[in-house]
C-alpha cells in the first residue's frame, strides 16, 4: 500500500515526519471498523489489531510484522499513521 509522509507532534516532543497510510472505507458510517482487524499496510500478511491497552486510544499493532500505529481521520477518511521505530521480522 502506498503511504507519504507527513509531520506530526504525536508525543508533544515537537513534529516528525511521519508515515501516513490513506485506508479504504471498507464500512460506512463505521470509522472504528475501518482502522481494526485490516490488513497491515505495511507487510500485507499480518492483522491490525485493537492493542490500546497500556498505549492510548487509537493505538494499533500488526500481529504479524509487529509494527505499531495510531488510529487518525475521520468516518470518510480513515487513515493509520505508523509510530515507532520497529522495523518488523
Amino acid at each position: 500500500m502506498k503511504f507519504r509522509y507527513e509531520d506530526h507532534n504525536l508525543d508533544g516532543q515537537g513534529f516528525v515526519r511521519t508515515r501516513v497510510y490513506d485506508l479504504p472505507v471498507l464500512h460506512e458510517g463505521e470509522y472504528w471498523l475501518n482502522v481494526t482487524d485490516i490488513p497491515c499496510p505495511v507487510c500485507s500478511t499480518g492483522m491490525i489489531r485493537w492493542h490500546e491497552a497500556g498505549y492510548v486510544a487509537g493505538y494499533r499493532i500488526c500481529e504479524s510484522c509487529g509494527r505499531h500505529f495510531l488510529a487518525k481521520g475521520d468516518i470518510s477518511s480513515p487513515r493509520l499513521l505508523r509510530v515507532g521505530k520497529r522495523s518488523g521480522r
